[in-house]
């Protein structure tokens, strides 16, 4: 979690260019450097970018993130640090450029009394959207979507209310569908006795949400397969296992249907808090996030989950971060995020 004024918004330096010509796709994250800094790294290999995002005066609380892969930019949800000299400040989106782009002119701050609570990105619209929430749960959250005009400026934000009681989220879990413009997340409304898959339908401008029961075991991971639109979730056995499964719903408040992908793996795993991602091409493609191993869950670990097969295999057995992006272009070729590389 992470909270600046808008005098402590800082962005990345500049970093290596990145390669003309399309390279493989890199999944990214987001790691703590130290208390008061963040690198972006290589999630596969420890590549890092060549400079850090800061937060000079007060450590640095990360809620939320969400990259914007085009313009190599990632938007960092902050929450102030209780003891330092920003506590009690505006809740702000810090940007850091992992490429040769600038960060965006002007701020996104949010509204008093809120914090955000869940980022994602629009390619196609440019804009950042996600949730602000009421850190007291007195009022209800809202939806809200800012351009940042091909990550140039931040435009002015435009908020949906929601309904009523709406929503206590699970931090980190959700997933956009750009060619729908829906946003999705899991948590509970006033009054649910369990978890709900919650869609909200930001294109068409209605912020119910809809609701669809999940019953039985817990949904801990959600991503989007940009190439089909499919939504997959990584679940949380009630017999404490995690495995890979593909989300379908019909009609709302009637229960999602879980569709295991494979085998259960009986010892995977526990699922860290952040975004997962799919990655891959045909069938290589696959969902991918952070974890920490059942048996010995001190490292955090990136962990993929094929999408033909559901097999979890460990990507990087000892790699931190607050959540996970694809980018296919990406050039990131320093090894170390200490600076003594």
């Amino acid at each position: 979690m992470l909270r600046f004024s808008l005098a402590l918004r800082a962005g990345f330096g500049v970093l290596l260019l990145a390669q003309a010509a399309p390279a493989a796709a890199r999944v990214l994250t987001l790691t703590k450097q130290s208390d008061t800094t963040a690198i972006v790294q290589d999630a596969s290999d420890g590549d890092t970018a060549a400079n850090a995002l800061s937060s000079p005066q007060d450590r640095l609380f990360v809620e939320a993130l969400a990259a914007d892969a085009d313009h190599d930019l990632v938007y960092v949800a902050s929450l102030p640090d209780p003891a330092g000299a920003a506590a009690g400040s505006a809740h702000a989106l810090l940007v850091g450029a992992y490429g040769s782009a600038p960060v965006p002119s002007g701020s996104m701050l949010a509204p008093a009394g809120l914090y955000f609570s869940a980022l994602a990105f629009d390619a196609p619209s440019s804009s950042v959207v996600g949730f602000v929430s009421d850190p007291t749960g007195a009022t209800s959250t809202q939806v809200f979507a800012v351009p940042t005009n091909g990550g140039t400026a931040f435009g002015v934000p435009g908020y949906m209310a929601t309904a009523p009681g709406c929503c206590s989220l699970t931090r980190g879990v959700v997933a956009w569908r750009a060619s729908t413009r829906e946003l999705f997340a899991v948590g509970r409304r006033t009054g649910d006795s369990e978890d709900q898959l919650l869609r909200f339908d930001v294109g068409g401008g209605v912020a119910l949400p809809d609701a669809y029961p999940v019953a039985g075991d817990r949904v801990v991971a959600l991503a989007v397969d940009a190439a089909d639109g499919s939504l997959y979730a990584i679940a949380r056995s009630v017999l404490d296992f995690s495995y890979l499964v593909r989300i379908t719903y019909t009609t709302a408040g009637t229960p999602v249907t879980l569709s295991a992908i494979g085998s259960a793996p009986a010892t995977c795993c526990y699922v860290a808090a952040g975004p997962a991602t799919i990655d891959g091409a045909g069938t290589a493609r696959a969902l991918y996030a952070l974890t920490r191993d059942a048996q010995a869950p001190v490292a955090m670990q990136l962990s993929r989950f094929d999408l033909a097969s559901g097999n979890p295999t460990v990507v990087n057995a000892a790699i931190e971060g607050y959540g996970l992006w694809t980018d296919a272009a990406a050039s990131l070729d320093r090894i170390f995020a200490d600076g003594f590389d």
